[in-house]
């Protein structure tokens, strides 16, 4: 299944149906923190934000910011492969106002909706190859999330799962997520093959670039935990939850991810008996720090392609 180059953009959908799309969203985000704020002791929440560290902070703002300078390159990866020929640095300062807009707003009107209308107009009956270049991006970061989160759960120790209620596991239960991790990537190998046969040349290099970016961000909640001075404990049981927070907030369920990952920390730390108050700062921070660094993009001035 290859897009053509002369693909048109879908038409846009009614005016009524984006907002009340919208409004679903926000609805589902209030609501989402309104349980987040009922089941937790607010209290212990501000003392447990007022403490973190501010060296870890910058760390971890600093691994953030890495993760979205591989994402950036990853991106034009997909780009190049099919001829969309963008300068790193152009590519940069367009993924970065990208960032600002997925913050902020919903739906099509976000970043990646940007993108297609100003390289469409770079790239004139391109289009249908860069919207499925956007969303090759996100599939294959969705992989390494789920990749990373196998793998973390096959050495998580068995004392912390049984906090969970995983009672009744056999010995041998550890090979089930080793052995997802090839069957996973080898079915998205030839489903890529077969629905994005156009960008098979830079499937090796952005799988690798995708477990960059979110091993990167891996390293961020580990830093944003040691900033609350929770890194001593238990870790991996938090590592798992922000790793499944982080698959809810790509879901398109509310602006931003605010909210669902919340809720993600929440449900998960309740799971892993693990302190809520910790659970939520992490997610709270992490959400601050992505959009101090996603208000860069509102800086940025994005000027016409200059090819190489």
């Amino acid at each position: 299944m290859r897009a053509s180059d002369d693909d048109a953009p879908a038409p846009a959908a009614p005016a009524w149906r984006r907002s009340f799309a919208l409004l679903a969203k926000l609805a589902f985000m209030a609501a989402a923190l309104w349980l987040v704020a009922r089941h937790l002791d607010l209290p212990a929440l501000g003392r447990t934000l007022r403490q973190a560290r501010p060296g870890w902070l910058v760390l971890a703002a600093a691994l953030f910011t890495l993760s979205k300078l591989i994402s950036s390159v990853r991106l034009n990866t997909f780009f190049r492969a099919v001829g969309i020929q963008l300068t790193e640095r152009y590519n940069l300062r367009l993924y970065w106002l990208g960032m600002f807009y997925n913050l902020f707003l919903p739906g099509g009107i976000g970043g990646d909706g940007y993108k297609v209308y100003l390289l469409g107009k770079e790239f004139p009956g391109r289009r249908g190859l860069i919207f499925r270049a956007l969303l090759l991006d996100r599939l294959s970061g969705m992989l390494a999330l789920l990749v990373l989160l196998l793998a973390l759960l096959a050495v998580v120790p068995a004392i912390e799962l049984r906090a969970a209620g995983a009672l009744a596991l056999p010995a041998w239960w550890r090979a089930v997520p080793l052995a997802l991790i090839p069957l996973g990537l080898a079915l998205s190998y030839v489903l890529g093959r077969w629905g994005f046969g156009e960008f098979r040349s830079a499937f090796g290099r952005t799988s690798w670039e995708a477990l960059g970016v979110q091993g990167a961000q891996v390293l961020c909640a580990w830093a944003l935990l040691a900033a609350l001075g929770a890194a001593n404990g238990p870790v991996l049981p938090y590592l798992l939850v922000f790793l499944a927070s982080s698959i809810a907030a790509v879901l398109p369920l509310t602006v931003g991810g605010l909210g669902a990952r919340e809720l993600t920390f929440l449900y998960g730390a309740q799971a892993f008996a693990l302190s809520a108050p910790v659970a939520v700062s992490v997610s709270v921070l992490f959400y601050v720090i992505t959009a101090l660094v996603s208000l860069v993009g509102a800086l940025v001035k994005v000027e016409r392609v200059r090819p190489d």
